[in-house]
């Protein structure tokens, strides 16, 4: 993530923990309860630059303790940006996996269970899903949101936060007009019920999203999760420098640092005509929402209060088309 003030400390911290497969930077007292318990509540961040007002949102939800930020790339600086500038933390500290042979370590599983808050950063998600699946990493942080305590993520961090995730097992990224052309091929790697989030269990989140156009690899995620499960999955995309924060109701409300940036509600109205493997997606009466800073948006329902725009889109040939109707 790229920062749009520098940080207070120049040096990064050093590595106060080197274990098999992991690193850990820490900042502040551990040892230090918050002032308040904390309270549910999960924030998509969309990568890109930080939303300081999201981040004082979520850290409000933590009770004033403990923040762990997990990544599988890069260092310390998340940490330092949480506790030094946003504030509202008795401590911070960052476990960054190396090796999959961490998610079994016990030492590891006590600070997720001890931690008031998590933020999975951004990196790439596949390394998450090959990290944790089926470890007690994966165990602990579902349990982490089942008692009431919040969770975050940002770019590959948000990406695996809907009970449906595009897991990016190939080593790519698949783009919009080759996730259009064959939604059911082997190029879309869907993860089901990787972590259990509120509200988002039939929700599949994406990122960068208006930036790198990947309003239609969406919609080819959503039918092929659909097409798996039989659910209505709907698709979820903020865009960078934005932030969706759900509160535990599953009201969300958009931060962002630009008017332009919104967060994307991508709902299929009718099912996808004759899809089968090898085949283009060809669909219509897809409903596409726009949330923006003055719209409010219902997880329980999927109503948009004031949206910034309504479209229908449709796909043929392997093609996006948007009508606005709003």
């Amino acid at each position: 993530m790229v920062h749009r003030q520098p940080l207070l400390r120049v040096e990064p911290l050093p590595v106060v923990m080197q274990l098999p497969g992991v690193q850990q930077f820490a900042i502040g007292d551990w040892r230090r309860d918050g002032v308040a318990a904390p309270s549910p509540g999960t924030l998509l961040m969309g990568g890109g630059q930080e939303v300081p007002s999201a981040m004082r949102w979520f850290a409000e939800r933590a009770g004033g303790g403990r923040l762990l930020i997990l990544r599988a790339s890069g260092g310390s600086d998340m940490q330092e940006y949480f506790y030094e500038e946003i504030g509202g933390v008795s401590a911070a500290r960052t476990l960054v996996f190396t090796a999959r042979s961490a998610a079994f370590d016990p030492e590891v599983a006590a600070l997720i269970d001890r931690a008031d808050a998590v933020f999975i950063a951004g990196g790439d998600q596949a390394r998450y899903i090959r990290f944790w699946k089926d470890t007690p990493v994966q165990q602990l942080l579902t349990a982490h949101v089942q008692s009431g305590k919040p969770i975050g993520g940002t770019s590959a961090g948000l990406a695996i936060l809907g009970g449906w995730a595009y897991g990016a097992l190939d080593d790519g990224s698949i783009d919009s007009l080759s996730a259009l052309a064959d939604p059911l091929g082997q190029a879309v790697t869907l993860e089901q019920d990787f972590l259990q989030v509120p509200w988002l269990r039939d929700v599949l989140t994406d990122t960068h999203f208006g930036q790198r156009d990947r309003q239609g690899r969406l919609l080819a995620f959503v039918n092929k999760a659909r097409n798996l499960s039989g659910q209505p999955v709907v698709g979820l995309g903020v865009d960078e420098d934005a932030a969706l924060a759900l509160e535990a109701d599953g009201r969300a409300r958009l931060h962002r640092l630009d008017p332009a940036h919104v967060a994307w509600l991508i709902a299929p109205q009718l099912p996808a005509e004759q899809l089968q493997p090898g085949q283009h997606l060809r669909q219509g009466e897809v409903a596409v929402i726009g949330i923006n800073g003055e719209s409010e948006l219902d997880l329980g329902t999927l109503d948009v209060h004031a949206p910034a725009f309504l479209y229908r889109a449709r796909t043929d040939q392997g093609q996006w088309q948007l009508d606005r109707l709003q």
